[in-house]
């Protein structure tokens, strides 16, 4: 069940991924095969950071999987503004909107992956907070590189924040001893939450006078 529910995240979240990267090319008028590029680039970025540091070998992105789902998530965004015009509400499942939902979407998954492998590696509390983030934000990070933009984790306060809080929140919940299945439902919907509302709200961190 615990594993089950993970790999369904796992699936999810790199589709969600996959999906963001693909309407930042379309915004920037790549071609096909850019679009594919910049959606597997940030489905599997975070991943190959996360692995990197755990010295995982073979990396999860050479397996079947991610492959499939990130390819999954280019074709979806190419389809979502057809499927939005159909819906009749363009203007709230287009753009911007939905680039930012899919990548909190990716965001918050992510970070329970990234806690959930730190743990199995037994890296401390901060380690494992760390790393939980770093896999969060790691593709996103990529993507905003490739097509020379500023990393949204630079300019959204509350994007590797919510990441932090949620790799914590993983972590205090693994020391209880909560069933895993909890422990990643809990720190997904922490993650997600504190991104979207961040979003909506327009929360940031203090700032330092310019």
């Amino acid at each position: 069940m615990d594993s089950g529910l993970y790999y369904l995240l796992d699936a999810v979240g790199t589709v969600a991924f996959a999906m963001s990267g693909a309407f930042k090319a379309v915004r920037h008028r790549l071609d096909l095969l850019g679009v594919l590029v910049l959606g597997f680039a940030t489905a599997m970025g975070g991943g190959v950071i996360r692995d990197t540091l755990l010295q995982r070998t073979p990396a999860a992105f050479l397996s079947n999987g991610p492959a499939f789902f990130s390819l999954s998530g280019c074709v979806l965004a190419a389809v979502w503004p057809s499927v939005a015009r159909r819906l009749g509400h363009p203007e709230e499942l287009e753009g911007e909107r939905a680039f930012l939902v899919v990548d909190a979407l990716g965001l918050a998954i992510f970070a329970v992956t990234g806690a959930r492998l730190g743990e199995e590696a037994g890296l401390t509390a901060w380690s494992t907070i760390i790393l939980a983030a770093t896999t969060g934000v790691g593709g996103g990070m990529i993507r905003d590189i490739l097509v020379r933009e500023v990393p949204l984790v630079l300019k959204a306060d509350f994007y590797a924040t919510a990441a932090l809080i949620g790799g914590l929140v993983y972590v205090v919940f693994h020391r209880w001893g909560a069933p895993a299945s909890l422990n990643y439902l809990a720190t997904f919907a922490v993650t997600f939450l504190l991104r979207v509302m961040a979003i909506w709200r327009g929360w940031h961190l203090p700032r330092l006078p310019g």
